[in-house]
């Protein structure tokens, strides 16, 4: 429970720059200087953020690294978009290590190597859907997560047969959306975008790449 609500104190207290776009925007990581914590981006553990997540500079292409050891801390990028203009996330993702011992349905195994994550409205406590790349559970698996009911969890990827390479991936959140949550919010909107690679509930090591999140039309 601790893990959701940090994504309360991520976007509430994020002050994200605003991007260039009419009809979409991305996320990359381009002009962060390399070793460094990105601008734009913000967590609920401050003093810990810098362990997990740097930039890092490959072939002249700089990306957002996570290297978690025994420990799970979300980092967030505020933005507010509505989802029936702009319904479609990408992202490339690279998994290097994954955390040993992992089960996502439960909360002793609930780590993953990447995971994507969109926060929509709510209060007190928004909702959100997690994309992972599970190193267990098949592709198209959509389950509860089990540290909160407001968080739904689907994988996107699956298994060690892609690791050390980048992946492209592509959603449409208002369907996904529409699918998890019904319409109870008519009109939802997004927050913003949470990123986590963990390995707290393993006590292991979990290691991984993150670049180009970008929001689009249909």
């Amino acid at each position: 429970m601790k893990l959701f609500l940090a994504v309360i104190s991520v976007l509430i207290f994020l002050d994200a720059p605003s991007l260039f776009a009419q009809s979409l925007f991305t996320i990359n990581f381009e002009n962060d200087e390399a070793g460094k914590f990105p601008a734009g981006w913000s967590s609920r553990d401050k003093e810990n953020m810098g362990r997990v997540y740097s930039v890092q500079a490959e072939n002249g292409h700089r990306f957002l690294h996570a290297d978690a050891r025994a420990i799970g801390i979300q980092v967030g990028y505020g933005k507010e978009w509505n989802l029936a203009e702009f319904p479609l996330l990408r992202w490339r993702w690279r998994a290097l290590v994954f955390p040993e011992g992992t089960y996502e349905r439960k909360k002793g195994g609930n780590d993953n190597v990447l995971s994507v994550y969109m926060v929509f409205g709510g209060w007190p406590i928004p909702s959100s859907i997690k994309y992972t790349w599970s190193d267990t559970l098949p592709a198209g698996t959509v389950f509860d997560s089990p540290l909160s009911g407001k968080t739904k969890i689907i994988v996107v990827r699956s298994g060690r047969s892609m690791a050390g390479k980048w992946v492209a991936e592509e959603r449409n959140v208002l369907a996904d959306y529409r699918s998890l949550f019904g319409m109870g919010e008519k009109n939802p909107s997004a927050r913003g975008i949470l990123l986590l690679t963990d390995s707290d509930n393993t006590m292991t090591r979990s290691v991984g790449d993150y670049d180009y999140i970008t929001v689009a039309p249909n």
